[in-house]
């Protein structure tokens, strides 16, 4: 029989969010989508290839507002372009204290992307975890 409970333990510490990254011209180095660390101690990234030739860089950049003022990378995937086969996985995690460390005014993250050709497609995962703050669905379903 299936739980009647509303426990959230996950949901409620973290927020965990999948883009899918198909661009018109994958190219070209793109940031996926800004996000605020405030009130969060880390940030990871997930990154699936999909379809394509591969990827050729895979990194995380800080900035001072959510269009991106001030991007500076925090950390780069050592070895992105092992990733050129679908279902391929890459990951990559870095702490506010780093965030902070490049760019002291920092608050947003975001991942850069960068393919090997232009008709590649990727799919991302955002994790913001340690959430200092416990709320009832930090994580939603997104629904288009």
């Amino acid at each position: 029989m299936a739980t009647v409970q509303g426990n959230e333990h996950i949901f409620s510490h973290n927020v965990i969010r999948t883009y899918n990254d198909d661009p018109a011209d994958a190219t070209v180095a793109r940031y996926i989508a800004w996000v605020d660390m405030r009130d969060f101690d880390y940030f990871a990234a997930v990154v699936m290839f999909q379809s394509g030739t591969g990827v050729l860089t895979f990194k995380i950049f800080a900035a001072t507002d959510s269009s991106g003022t001030s991007a500076t990378e925090v950390k780069a995937h050592s070895a992105p372009t092992a990733a050129d086969a679908a279902g391929d996985v890459l990951v990559l995690e870095v702490s506010a204290e780093q965030v902070r460390a490049v760019l002291s005014a920092a608050r947003y993250v975001s991942v850069e992307m960068d393919n090997d050709a232009s008709g590649d497609v990727n799919v991302v995962t955002y994790i913001r975890c340690a959430s200092r703050h416990a709320y009832r669905g930090l994580t939603a379903d997104v629904i288009a």
